[in-house]
């Protein structure tokens, strides 16, 4: 009996063990399960994180480069922006370049009016005083009027010097006093004296007779007290007569001393102060 009921008792326990086995294997199995899907899920996890990883950083990068194509554009539209303000400012003094230049030019014209309107003022006056003064020589001495002034003819019928000579007669320097006495009561004229002689001779000993004549003639001006700054002597012997031919008649016209008067305060275009008349 007491065998029977140890029996018994370790069959309880091998039951109770067997029991205990199996539902620790079932347990370990089921612990092995779910550590499986436990892992499982780890991974899944972790892959979807490396992707969200790599999704948030290609959101970066493009991010990244959105940000350096706003700053660039920025940049951009700051450089526009800058040229437009230096282009304004170029307009604006290309603006006022132009008005000064519009008011230096009406300046130049109204000055080159007022000058012109002194000029012709000028002119008018100057050919007042060329017909007063004309009128007054004509009274001593044979004048004509040149573009420039005017001329005095000497001719050889109220001028005469003798065969040969340079010597002025009391007769000549009276004429030429009373031309003095009207000239130094004007101002702002030139005087150049021309002598001329006629054709007998050679052409170099009237050429040198001529200039002894002028020279006479400008020295006794001077004495007469014309500034000898403006007088000038030249001779052309028996170049340019006044008249052709060979008689006596045409000689005495053709000996003779020229004065050319020429305003020296107006410059007239193509005329030269002084020229030969």
């Amino acid at each position: 009996m007491k065998r029977l009921t140890l029996y018994v008792c370790l069959a309880v326990v091998i039951c109770a063990l067997t029991v205990a086995g199996y539902e620790g294997y079932q347990w370990v199995k089921r612990t092995n399960d779910n550590m499986a899907a436990l892992s499982r899920q780890v991974d899944e996890a972790s892959q979807l994180a490396q992707k969200e990883a790599a999704a948030v950083n290609a959101a970066s990068a493009r991010a990244n480069e959105a940000a350096a194509k706003a700053e660039m554009a920025a940049n951009a539209r700051s450089e526009a922006e800058q040229q437009k303000q230096l282009a304004d400012q170029q307009k604006q003094q290309a603006q006022m370049s132009q008005a000064q230049a519009e008011v230096a030019a009406q300046q130049a014209t109204q000055q080159a009016n007022a000058a012109r309107n002194e000029l012709t003022a000028l002119r008018k006056q100057r050919e007042q005083e060329l017909d007063h003064m004309q009128e007054a020589l004509n009274r001593v001495v044979k004048t004509r009027r040149t573009p420039t002034g005017m001329v005095m003819v000497l001719t050889d019928a109220t001028f005469k010097f003798d065969f040969d000579k340079a010597d002025l007669k009391p007769k000549s320097r009276e004429i030429l006093s009373r031309i003095a006495g009207i000239l130094l009561a004007s101002k702002g004229y030139g005087l150049s004296v021309f002598g001329y002689t006629d054709d007998v001779g050679s052409a170099e000993y009237n050429k040198q007779l001529s200039v002894r004549r002028a020279d006479a003639v400008r020295d006794y001006l001077v004495e007469a007290g014309i500034e000898s700054s403006t007088i000038n002597a030249s001779g052309y012997g028996k170049t340019n007569p006044l008249v052709k031919g060979t008689t006596e008649a045409a000689r005495a016209q053709n000996r003779r001393v020229e004065i050319a008067l020429t305003d020296s305060e107006i410059h007239y275009a193509g005329e030269t102060p002084g020229a030969t008349p």
